[in-house]
């Protein structure tokens, strides 16, 4: 069950591995706002449209209640416990 509103926000690239890290540290179902990578050189301008592609999502993750998020959310298990990956621990 979700605790503390938590949302991430990470590039494509990381969400996956976001995911599986926030798993690690107690937040499976961490929100996470996601903005095709790269974002290093771009210029405010360019920023400012992906920004605003994921103000809801932010949004939603600080204010939904925490059965709702969770109930969006069932698939993201799948991506903290991928099929056919043995766990060395």
């Amino acid at each position: 069950m979700l605790g503390i509103p938590t949302v991430m926000v990470v590039t494509d690239m990381f969400a996956k591995f976001g995911r599986r890290m926030s798993a690690t540290q107690g937040f499976p179902y961490v929100v996470i706002a996601e903005t095709p990578n790269p974002i290093r050189q771009l210029e405010p301008a360019a920023l400012r449209p992906r920004a605003e592609a994921m103000i809801q999502t932010v949004i939603d993750g600080l204010t939904l209640p925490p059965a709702e998020l969770q109930a969006r959310m069932h698939d993201a298990v799948k991506l903290i416990h991928p099929q056919g990956i043995a766990r060395s621990t």
